[in-house]
């Protein structure tokens, strides 16, 4: 039988038909079987009730007349016990109103008395599919929520402990939420798990904005859209960041980089629920949860007039601070066990494990761009390791760091700027003076790596050609 038939999704229809008329029941049942459908009978309620409790179905197909426990008393029970089974009532042609009525709390559809087979089989696939691409989207809820789950930041440390905490609290409350931590910590994993770890937000849209990437002359229409016509240039009307993420959350990385003129507008909009687009007349409600994050002191740029005092404190009413690394080195060993898995599912490649040289030298790395600045060092040993176990000899850029270290006094101590000269060169040359590459492994922004390369009086070899592209600035 085709899928047209009695199948969906390549497997035989579930339909249970509920009818208290013992000759409609078995015409109903013969016809879908024949059809190809598996079909179930009930004549009461109560005992579809229990046949469901047995093995679900995809689809109900009751009449709503019976005797004792009526077909819109059973899609209430259906709804509470089995949400994603669809119900579909059968009604003769006075009782409409009442199939109206149940549609309204939850039905699928409704056919009236006297009806073709046919007719009804059709329905019963159309409500079967719904009912399929319903499942579907719970599990890729479930998939999401997994995989943004508290328990993937890695670490068994007081520090990380107490992180994962504040984040289970913070999934369960609706108020906003300020993640402080340097570059490389984790931050927008944190907003995430807070996200799809909510009941009641997790399934809308998590919309992440990077404040510091939106020049200051766009802020405006990119963060609360724009009505065509507003200004030159605006062809078209354009939803902006906030409206995108009502009913779910809207994720501020590197809040601190908002303008001043730009942070009263937002803070009206989480006081007010409510946005109006650049050029409309009418403002727009939104459903708005707001988590920020950032790697400055806010509190500093409140004093220096910065940042606005108010937004600050609308910002932070839940606070979680995420740790640097080197704060908890004990947790780099399950971590880099962690992120290797990843990073070798990612390229297809064996992931075998790291020889006691390499937890060693991982754990004693001071790691200044924090999980971000791990996994590029991981990403770039894994390929190098070529099917084996990771080794010291793999991690050259931490290399010298492990030799230098030492529990007794440093006859040689060197200033924080020479230690930093040395370590930018010898990343620049294992990166082939590629600065996009070697600021990912140090965790900085290119900008960042060319004002050090500046300051410290780097010289690379001379490029030529397509590879030039990365040196322009």
């Amino acid at each position: 039988m085709s899928e047209a038939a009695g199948a969906v999704a390549g497997r035989p229809l579930q339909v249970l038909v509920v009818e208290d008329d013992a000759r409609m029941l078995d015409i109903l049942v013969r016809h879908l079987e024949r059809m190809g459908y598996a079909v179930r009978a009930a004549p009461s309620g109560g005992r579809a009730l229990q046949l469901l409790e047995a093995e679900p179905a995809d689809v109900v197909l009751s009449d709503i007349r019976m005797p004792g426990m009526d077909g819109r008393t059973l899609l209430q029970e259906v709804k509470v016990r089995h949400p994603a089974t669809k119900v579909v009532l059968m009604t003769a042609f006075g009782t409409v109103a009442d199939a109206v009525e149940a549609m309204q709390a939850g039905a699928y559809t409704y056919v009236t008395k006297p009806f073709k087979v046919e007719e009804v089989a059709a329905v019963l696939r159309n409500a079967a599919r719904e009912a399929a691409l319903t499942h579907e989207v719970t599990s890729l809820r479930k998939v999401v929520r997994g995989r943004w789950s508290p328990d993937r930041l890695i670490g068994n440390s007081p520090q990380m402990q107490e992180v994962r905490r504040l984040i289970r609290e913070a999934a369960e409350v609706a108020a906003t939420v300020l993640i402080t931590g340097r570059s490389g910590t984790g931050k927008e994993m944190a907003a995430r798990a807070i996200h799809f770890g909510s009941a009641e937000r997790g399934a809308g849209p998590f919309v992440p904005v990077n404040c510091a990437a939106i020049p200051e002359s766009l802020f405006e229409s990119a963060m609360f859209g724009h009505r065509r016509g507003a200004f030159t240039g605006a062809v078209e009307s354009q939803v902006g960041f906030v409206e995108q993420s009502s009913g779910g959350t809207l994720f501020l990385d590197e809040v601190g980089e908002i303008p001043v003129g730009q942070q009263a507008k937002l803070l009206r909009v989480l006081q007010e629920q409510e946005l109006t687009p650049v050029g409309s007349p009418r403002p727009v409600k939104v459903d708005l949860r707001v988590i920020a994050a950032t790697n400055r002191n806010l509190e500093g740029m409140v004093r220096q007039g910065e940042f606005r005092e108010d937004l600050y404190y609308r910002l932070h009413v839940l606070r979680i601070h995420l740790p640097e690394l080197a704060e908890r080195a004990g947790d780099v060993p399950s971590l880099a066990e962690h992120l290797l898995l990843d990073i070798a599912q990612e390229h297809g490649v064996p992931a075998l494990g790291f020889t006691e040289a390499a937890l060693a030298a991982l754990t004693r790395h001071r790691w200044p761009g924090n999980v971000r600045e791990l996994r590029n060092v991981l990403e770039r040993a894994i390929l190098a390791a070529r099917g084996r176990r990771i080794d010291a000899a793999d991690l050259p850029i931490i290399a010298l760091d492990v030799a230098g270290r030492t529990d007794g006094p440093l006859p040689n101590a060197r200033t924080l700027a020479e230690v930093e000269k040395e370590h930018v060169g010898k990343v620049l040359a294992l990166c082939g003076w590629n600065r996009s590459a070697a600021a990912k492994v140090l965790g900085i922004d290119r900008r960042t790596l060319f004002s050090k390369i500046q300051r410290y009086g780097l010289i690379g070899p001379l490029r030529h050609g397509p590879e030039a592209d990365d040196e322009a600035e």
